[in-house]
């Protein structure tokens, strides 16, 4: 039996001019191509995926490292403000008094 796949062997009982060889071939290194390419793509997606939600190193981590950071510096914000606003009105107190 040969390699060739089953379709390929059924065209053998036609006849293909010169022209029906060249597009058979055209079509045959286009599917060849698209394969390479469906390849190729997987391995992208596979990367960008790999980089957006790895929980330790992709950008899901770093979107999870600015939350909390925000969090953070939210708490000292409004410390540090009322600080400010208690010497303030001190200020003028004095200033008045």
């Amino acid at each position: 039996m040969s390699d060739s796949p089953k379709w390929y062997n059924n065209m053998e009982k036609f006849t293909l001019n010169g022209q029906d060889k060249k597009d058979l071939n055209v079509i045959l290194e286009r599917m060849e191509q698209a394969d390479k390419d469906r390849d190729q793509m997987h391995t992208d997606i596979k990367f960008i995926k790999e980089n957006l939600f790895n929980p330790h190193e992709g950008l899901w981590q770093e979107s999870k490292q600015n939350t909390q950071f925000r969090k953070d510096t939210t708490k000292w914000r409004g410390v540090i403000g009322a600080g400010f606003v208690g010497l303030f009105f001190k200020q003028m107190y004095d200033l008045f008094t």
